[in-house]
């Protein structure tokens, strides 16, 4: 009795196992047809039994069939699976895993193509996502593809660089950190990694850290304008300003060595001259550089207009604190003004004729013709 129920499990099992070969086969079949829906529903129970669960074979039909589902663009397989890229992605990876296990390679060369594929796909929903500014999607789309073609043995490093990306622009400061650390650890050499931690760092507070990521990176990339400007930035209008006073000052000077016509970096430079009263002349000379470069540019006519403005303004106070009966000092102290109001005019002349709408322009010109008795001007400014 007791060989005979020995035998009637053994003949289920056999029969339990010849059952889920011959779904695997018949889900072969309807894959060369291009019957996505049906070679699914034939392969699913395979993959749940003990014998065809580790057969290549069967996970290589179901990512084929995951995969032709996926790239549907028909909607006709909508509520099959909740994300069958994913499920193929797993496929994938389970065949190239029973595979290394077993010594064989059967499906691998095809199975790494399918890889490719999948990763360009996950590219390029974050490609698409990005675009719509869903950044923290993006991300994630970008590190399934990374993670897809790392398990084919790629090491192209790009879609994880995008991933960092993407979490920094979401603000995810852990998960770009995690990101930009697993690139500098793979040794892969991009400026954007320093800069990436920089933010980080800066972000979390960790300003000492910001300053060790950013000189780092320019010891590495010294000539690259893309990090100087991230650090000039850095230094002229965020905490880091605090840190080093002449940091930012240093930084344009050397993108200007590397790029001396550039009308951007000199009215940063001027801007950064006239911070302080000592280097007046400096902030005048980079202001008026810029404007030689890009006569459009109004921000430069802006700031040295403001560089002469303060100096014109300075005068009238101290003459406005004069004893009444200084009136030579007096007299003297306001031609000075009048002098510098003459001098800055024809450049809050051109700011105006470059952003007619500019109110704060409008102001200061109809102020400055007030001022050298204009009058017909001044209320020619509406």
């Amino acid at each position: 009795m007791k060989k005979l129920s020995i035998l009637v499990i053994a003949t289920l099992i056999a029969t339990g196992s010849f059952a889920q070969n011959m779904n695997v086969q018949t889900a072969f079949n309807y894959l060369k047809k291009g019957k996505f829906q049906e070679a699914l529903k034939e392969i699913q129970p395979a993959l749940e039994h003990s014998q065809t669960s580790m057969q290549a074979k069967t996970w290589f039909y179901y990512a084929k069939a995951t995969l032709g589902i996926a790239q549907d663009e028909t909607g006709a397989y909508a509520n099959l699976l909740a994300d069958p890229l994913d499920e193929a992605a797993k496929a994938c990876a389970k065949v190239l895993e029973l595979e290394e296990s077993k010594k064989t390679d059967e499906y691998t060369d095809e199975i790494k193509e399918m890889i490719f594929g999948i990763a360009i796909i996950y590219s390029n929903k974050g490609v698409t996502a990005y675009e719509e500014k869903s950044y923290s999607e993006a991300a994630g789309y970008f590190m399934k593809a990374h993670e897809t073609r790392e398990k084919a043995g790629s090491s192209d490093l790009s879609m994880l660089v995008y991933a960092a990306k993407c979490w920094l622009d979401a603000e995810k400061w852990d998960e770009a950190e995690v990101a930009y650390t697993k690139l500098q650890d793979a040794g892969h050499k991009d400026v954007a990694i320093y800069v990436g931690l920089a933010k980080v760092a800066v972000a979390k507070k960790q300003l000492d850290k910001a300053v060790k990521y950013l000189d780092e990176g320019e010891a590495l990339f010294p000539k690259d304008l893309g990090l100087l400007t991230e650090k000039a930035n850095m230094y002229m209008v965020g905490e880091l300003s605090e840190l080093d006073k002449h940091a930012a000052l240093n930084t344009l000077k050397k993108i200007i060595e590397i790029e001396p016509n550039n009308a951007s970096v000199w009215n940063s430079l001027g801007t950064c001259y006239a911070m302080d009263p000592q280097t007046f002349d400096e902030a005048a000379a980079a202001y008026k550089k810029c404007i030689e470069l890009d006569p459009k540019f109004t921000s430069a006519y802006y700031g040295y207009s403001n560089l002469y403005l303060d100096k014109a303004n300075a005068y009238i106070k101290e003459a406005n604190d004069l004893p009444i009966e200084e009136d030579k000092q007096y007299n003297e102290l306001i031609k000075k003004s009048e002098e510098i109001f003459t001098e800055v005019l024809p450049f809050v002349e051109q700011a105006h004729e470059l952003d007619p709408s500019d109110a704060i322009v409008k102001q200061i010109l109809k102020e400055i013709y007030t001022r050298l008795k204009m009058m017909d001007k001044a209320e020619g400014i509406k």
